[in-house]
């Protein structure tokens, strides 16, 4: 078999599946480092001095799916050390910040329960790094240490879609460097929380290597194996100066064709796009300038979720527990927009049919159908399958939203998009490559009366799962 065989042969595990559908989701930055106006702090801050005492978790989540997140994604312990949970490992935590008058200072418990509660999906994100440890640079002994936080906080707080583990590492006082115990880590997440995702420095979710927003036109979901994680374990034990210029290499492609063409093993990795709200990930007050704009916002989504990505967006509360105006009203709008842009399905009024179909069973129309597990398939034979949508009446649209049915791999390389406005010829209006879990295809506003979609270059058994107008 030829590598973009092999590849198209390559499936997501359930838990990624199920991770690409949330789509969307919010982080919070939020701890000692807040009350002090830094993004790091040196683990000697005294608990006490936080005390967010405007702080509602029911606010929280009800702005969560205001602002159209499908899921929250909680720090709970930075480089500091600082526990958002009440643990029996630490009294560095909240449960010692005693001028916080409240009943129940565990933020990860009222946090997870209100989004179980109101239906919005809850993760973490945990540092290995903890400048608060006394342990901290010892090895197994700071492992076992660290592993028991990872189990309490796993185990404690009911389903947990995400962990996302942050890779800083620093000398202790005494110079000696922490060697994380990464697949030890990664087994108790297996054990404890089978369906969660594992993702930064991990082996489900692949960051996309900035924090801008900044990705490739085509971020494909299967890439060559040396991308894995555990191949960049391997690769951390070679110092030598060559492999640390390879390591910063920014590979502008990593699954056409072209760019796998000598590869042999594959994966399924697909890609996270996470930026803040702002330019830092913690709130402070002279960052507000920097709060990106609802169209800013738009963009970042189009080319994230809509280029088979999932975005996580920063969103730090203030040192009080609310969010800041400014954010707020930014979310809010943004959130109702998306929910303006994809509520009035136009493709709802038309017929379609395909240029060919494997059989009966894989028919054009199941990609208008609700039912996931109904798709379409071109026959075996058909190199450039085409789908044609004709609307009852005139209407207008500028989204074409299609996704395959990626249960069984990611297929489609290539896509031409075509209009008809009623005088019986088409017109090519946009041309697109990868599709995956979902692409949306932005045009200019049009009054239409058919819509033509050619697949112009696919790999394996092309598989679609749906295909809407908006």
């Amino acid at each position: 078999m030829k590598p973009y065989e092999i590849a198209a042969e390559v499936k997501p595990s359930e838990r990624q599946l199920n991770w690409q559908k949330t789509e969307f989701y919010g982080f919070i930055n939020f701890g000692l480092a807040t009350v002090v106006n830094r993004e790091w702090t040196d683990g000697t801050v005294n608990p006490i001095n936080f005390n967010p005492e405007e702080f509602n978790a029911e606010e929280w989540v009800q702005f969560f799916k205001t602002a159209g997140f499908k899921g929250m994604v909680l720090n709970v312990k930075h480089h500091d050390g600082f526990c958002l949970w009440c643990s029996e490992y630490t009294n560095y935590s909240v449960e010692s910040a005693t001028d916080w008058e409240t009943e129940n200072r565990d933020i990860v418990a009222v946090l997870s329960e209100e989004c179980k509660k109101q239906g919005l999906k809850f993760g973490i994100a945990i540092s290995p790094l903890d400048r608060h440890a006394e342990s901290y640079g010892s090895g197994e002994e700071y492992n076992n240490y660290f592993k028991s936080l990872l189990r309490e906080v796993l185990t404690k707080y009911g389903d947990i879609f995400y962990v996302r583990f942050d890779g800083a590492v620093e000398p202790d006082k005494n110079g000696n460097i922490q060697e994380y115990d990464w697949l030890g880590y990664y087994d108790i997440v297996r054990e404890c929380q089978p369906g969660a995702v594992i993702a930064l420095v991990g082996p489900d979710v692949r960051w996309y290597g900035n924090e801008w927003g900044v990705i490739r036109e085509n971020e494909w979901s299967v890439v060559p194996e040396r991308h894995s994680i555990y191949k960049a374990f391997e690769r951390s034990k070679d110092t030598s100066k060559k492999a640390r210029k390879k390591e910063k290499e920014f590979e502008r492609d990593l699954g056409s064709r072209k760019a796998i063409k000598k590869e042999t093993d594959f994966i399924w990795y697909p890609c996270e796009v996470s930026v803040s709200i702002r330019d830092r990930w913690y709130h402070h007050k002279d960052d507000e300038y920097t709060a990106k704009t609802k169209d800013k916002l738009q963009k970042l989504y189009l080319d994230s979720v809509g280029k088979n990505c999932a975005l996580m967006l920063g969103v730090p509360p203030m040192k009080n527990g609310k969010f800041a105006e400014m954010d707020s009203q930014i979310l809010k709008a943004f959130g109702l927009d998306l929910h303006r842009a994809y509520s009035y399905k136009v493709s709802q009024i038309g017929e379609i049919e395909a240029s060919s179909t494997l059989s009966p069973e894989y028919c054009a129309f199941n990609l208008f159908d609700e039912d996931e597990t109904k798709t379409w398939r071109p026959a075996a034979n058909d190199k450039e399958p085409e789908l044609i949508i004709t609307l009852s009446q005139k209407d207008m649209f500028d989204k074409f939203v299609m996704m395959e049915h990626i249960i069984n791999g990611q297929h489609v390389e290539e896509y031409e998009v075509y209009t008809d406005d009623g005088s019986g010829k088409f017109k090519k209006v946009g041309t697109g490559g990868i599709i995956g879990y979902k692409r949306i295809h932005k045009i200019t506003p049009v009054e239409v009366k058919r819509v033509k979609i050619k697949i112009t270059s696919y790999r394996g058994n092309l598989e679609m799962q749906s295909v809407t107008l908006y």
